[in-house]
């Protein structure tokens, strides 16, 4: 099988391995926030500091109310994060947790930290960013190659291609080996964060 890996990435048909380090990676909302604001509340005694990335997500039928945002400042004693971006939509959240009252299910709308300190970013040249591709390949002289990788705490950054299978990370005729994907983000691309095809033994 042929697999097409495009004009910029990773294209990996060995070994790739990357580590970042571990962060705390999520939090509920506190306090429910409003469109305009600049400040949530989260969780205290997280390692969030000025600079990282945030999304909030939705937590209404509104699929597409996500903000991302960029801390200013995180006090690790209440849980207040400011941030140099302005909230365009409504988040729900509270002290206590709802599972008691929706059956198992805690509504508060949950913070993502998206920054890493291992990160691979796509520039905008022909319009689009990177991805990470991992195949099996056959070359012609018999040589068998087996692609495996393996990716925690990464962060993938404008990456994938607009209406392709072309994702940030990509899997594609790769069946000979096994792979992980953990701790890791995929945001800001135009396209897909992930795809599969024709691929098995895949941990995400």
């Amino acid at each position: 099988m042929f697999t097409e890996g495009g004009n910029k990435g990773i294209m990996n048909i060995g070994l790739l391995k990357m580590f970042g380090k571990d962060r705390d990676q999520m939090s509920r909302l506190r306090e429910s926030c409003f469109k305009g604001e600049n400040s949530i509340t989260v969780d205290p005694s997280l390692d969030w500091v000025a600079g990282d990335q945030l999304a909030l997500l939705p937590t209404a039928t509104q699929y597409r109310h996500t903000d991302y945002v960029t801390i200013d400042s995180y006090d690790i004693n209440t849980g207040v994060v400011t941030f140099t971006d302005s909230l365009e939509f409504y988040h729900y959240g509270t002290r206590k947790s709802t599972a008691e009252d929706f059956s198992g299910v805690d509504m508060r709308g949950e913070v993502i930290l998206l920054t890493r300190n291992v990160r691979v970013v796509g520039n905008d040249t022909d319009s689009w960013g990177a991805q990470i591709v991992t195949s099996d390949a056959l070359e012609l002289n018999g040589i068998q190659r087996i692609g495996h990788t393996v990716l925690d705490n990464v962060e993938c950054y404008n990456c994938s291609q607009r209406n392709t299978f072309k994702a940030g990370i990509r899997f594609e005729n790769s069946i000979l080996s096994h792979h992980s994907i953990t701790n890791s983000v995929v945001w800001g691309g135009l396209g897909w964060s992930f795809v599969a095809i024709s691929s098995k033994n895949i941990f995400v």
